[in-house]
């Protein structure tokens, strides 16, 4: 798979009207620095992104039909790139060929993060976002996919089956924190858009795990949001979550009290991935095991 390359490639575009089918997707995982990968590639000139952050019409949306989905993508035909993130459908069984279906030439970005690290932020998300209060392992219980989405060797290689490795360019998340213009560079490359300099407010973490500062504020935003979709204020709606100052208002970082991984738990559970993570080194040609201390 690709790491990088600029490889010159035209996606095939769908035309309908003056609406364009998007020629790359963000496939996931999720808790991998999706959020920090919109902003940055919002932020270009010649990139053209969904308004709404996680579409999932590949998915979950697949019944509201085409038509809605390239909605979406009105005003994208003067873009040298079109595309939207949706960090589900790595892990999804029916995404791979309904997007091969749709676009056989589609370009898929992936970004994977040591897959016990990630179960864990994203449970640190779910207790943010209020929808569990109790331990890591009674999480793991309730949220199968906490564990399930982990399984990238298994997700890629079916991928496999229906796209070329040049049309997929596979990151590490541990790549985005050490250095994010790097990482932003080879994602331009790879979309066969100019370099962009990020601005130094790019170059931070845009979602770090925190806890409400008023749970009821809290839920009451969220119920806001879902109202906000429902009405079709899907750009509204996204530039409020997306905004850090809004965040902040809402939740706190964690301090002292931030929540840790008991490091038994973590060492059974690595040893649950162990095999699959070293099928990475082999699948990437990189050697992932290592970096990840497997």
């Amino acid at each position: 798979m690709t790491k990088g390359l600029d490889i010159g490639y035209e996606g095939a575009h769908a035309v309908n009207g003056d609406r364009l089918a998007p020629d790359f997707l963000y496939i996931g995982t999720s808790k991998a620095g999706s959020t920090w990968l919109f902003n940055t590639l919002a932020l270009h000139p010649d990139v053209f992104l969904a308004s709404d952050k996680g579409l999932y019409y590949f998915d979950s949306n697949y019944a509201k039909g085409q038509d809605w989905y390239l909605e979406h993508f009105a005003g994208a035909r003067s873009y040298g790139a079109s595309g939207c993130i949706s960090h589900s459908y790595l892990s999804s069984e029916e995404a791979p060929s309904r997007i091969a279906a749709f676009n056989p030439g589609m370009r898929l970005l992936v970004c994977l993060r040591e897959p016990v690290d990630r179960a864990f932020s994203d449970y640190l998300d779910l207790v943010k976002n209020q929808q569990h209060d109790g331990s890591f392992e009674t999480a793991l219980e309730r949220f199968p996919r906490l564990l399930g989405r982990g399984h990238y060797a298994r997700y890629l290689e079916r991928y496999r089956q229906h796209f070329p490795d040049e049309q997929m360019l596979v990151q590490l998340f541990d790549d985005l924190k050490v250095d994010p213009q790097r990482y932003a560079d080879e994602c331009f490359r790879f979309l066969g858009v100019g370099h962009q300099t990020l601005a130094p407010a790019a170059l931070k973490r845009r979602m770090t795990a925190g806890t409400p500062r008023n749970a009821g504020l809290a839920s009451a935003a969220k119920s806001a949001s879902v109202v906000a979709r429902r009405l079709g204020l899907r750009k509204l709606r996204s530039r409020v979550k997306r905004s850090t100052v809004f965040r902040q208002a809402l939740y706190r970082p964690y301090g002292a009290d931030r929540p840790t991984l008991d490091p038994a738990l973590a060492a059974e559970l690595r040893g649950q991935f162990a095999d699959e993570v070293h099928e990475l080194d082999a699948l990437l040609g990189v050697p992932v095991s290592q970096r990840w201390g497997y």
